[in-house]
């Protein structure tokens, strides 16, 4: 957990945008993975930034209108013979004295507080995400609410998303924020250097993986940030391949998007080498297109600049380098006109990134698109597929390469937080002959 006042500060924040609204939160669910064990636990994103908290069977109340108690959380009662089976839990007090709340009640009381709440309230916000039990007992009580002030007046107009505000506040990294992310980012940039060094044919994907998710915990991270992708061959055409159970043939090429959270913030990187330590030609000429194509739109990045004009960027770049390795024909205007360099290229160039790999925060704006502001932090990831079914030249088919980085828009440019995995070709090829 971060200081504190880190929360609070965004807690006031969020206190002004409401004016006399309420933020009504419950934290992510425990989800059963089989019979009775359940997926590691991961609280929800916009749940912890403004609480901190990280552990399952809570809710909190965010109320302006309360003077008294403006913040209040709700938390498991301790049980020492449960706890016995999974671990000490904070008594009320102790969990008020370290998250900053004005008062912890059991989670119990949560659901009679949240309608006393909305009843001095002119909006409620809520996390509208996966939660779905939540989001139709958030609507039941709002409605019943709604029924008894109508005559009378006042209570709530409706319910809004809380990510209605947070997600515009998340979009802005401060500076601890990015330290955590570059941290994260170091992690991952050294496991993907060990899984170069480690790799070579006859592997299978899966052993990538091991050492890469490996790495991610020896060093201090959660784990990974999200399902990591370990293609070889025609397995790096597809996007989001997660199977991993292939053998590793001489002559594949490996694309691997994997990379670690730390502390609650995700890293994304995407780096894509030859098995066997050395580009074949073809390799080679798909590569050079799409690097050239990543570090023109890194360049490109800094305040003021559109995030579309960044993928136009990247488009432009991708298709002439197609063209002119004779994976297009025609001229790069037709092919952009008339989209048939989808056939290659399907994707954006890149997505917000914080405590969600892809993080929340809107592209477009009154629509026009987003432009970019110092603390955004997002992806890179320009990539050519051509997969062994294409219609492409033969010497093409069954290569897929991506390569993705991690941007931090600063006052006069930009950072970019994972530079420390090559990604030039000499620097690859020296790298996996260093093993």
């Amino acid at each position: 957990m971060l200081n504190p006042d880190i929360y609070n500060n965004r807690r006031q924040r969020l206190i002004k945008l409401m004016g006399k609204g309420v933020a009504i939160l419950k934290g992510a669910p425990e989800q059963i993975r089989t019979n009775d064990t359940e997926y590691p636990y991961r609280q929800d994103s916009d749940f912890y930034y403004l609480t901190g908290y990280t552990e399952p069977g809570a809710a909190c109340i965010i109320d302006p209108n309360n003077q008294e108690h403006p913040f209040t959380l709700f938390v498991l009662p301790q049980d020492p013979k449960k706890e016995v089976w999974t671990g000490w839990r904070l008594s009320f007090a102790e969990t008020v004295e370290k998250f900053g709340a004005s008062q912890a009640q059991d989670i119990a009381e949560f659901e009679a507080a949240a309608l006393t709440a909305m009843k001095t309230s002119s909006r409620v916000y809520t996390n509208l995400n996966h939660d779905k039990a939540h989001q139709y007992k958030m609507l039941d009580q709002v409605g019943q609410i709604r029924k008894e002030v109508q005559r009378a007046g006042g209570g709530p107009e409706g319910l809004e998303s809380i990510g209605a505000i947070t997600h515009g506040m998340r979009l802005i990294k401060d500076k601890v924020e990015i330290e955590l992310m570059q941290k994260a980012a170091d992690i991952s940039a050294s496991a993907h250097c060990k899984a170069m060094q480690t790799c070579s044919p006859g592997m299978y994907e899966y052993q990538l993986q091991a050492v890469l998710e490996s790495h991610f915990v020896h060093e201090g991270g959660a784990g990974p940030a999200y399902t990591s992708i370990v293609g070889a061959g025609d397995n790096a055409t597809v996007l989001h391949y997660v199977k991993n159970r292939d053998k590793i043939v001489d002559g594949d090429l490996i694309l691997i998007d994997a990379a670690a959270e730390y502390e609650m913030y995700a890293s994304d990187i995407t780096r894509t080498f030859p098995a066997n330590g050395k580009f074949s030609e073809a390799q080679r000429a798909i590569y050079e297109v799409v690097l050239k194509a990543q570090k023109a739109v890194i360049a490109a990045a800094k305040p003021g600049v559109s995030f579309q004009d960044l993928h136009d960027l990247d488009l432009r770049l991708l298709v002439e380098g197609m063209l002119e390795i004779g994976l297009l024909k025609g001229s790069a205007d037709e092919v952009i006109k008339n989209e048939t360099y989808q056939d290659y290229f399907m994707h954006k160039t890149g997505h917000w990134l914080g405590l969600d790999v892809h993080d929340m925060g809107n592209y477009m704006a009154d629509g026009d698109s987003i432009t970019l502001k110092p603390g955004m932090v997002f992806t890179v990831e320009p990539g050519i597929y051509v997969n062994s079914k294409s219609k492409a030249p033969a010497r093409f088919r069954g290569i897929g390469i991506r390569i993705e980085d991690d941007i931090f828009i600063t006052k006069n440019g930009n950072k970019n937080l994972t530079a420390a995995v090559p990604k030039e070709i000499s620097e690859i090829e020296s790298l996996m002959k260093s093993k």
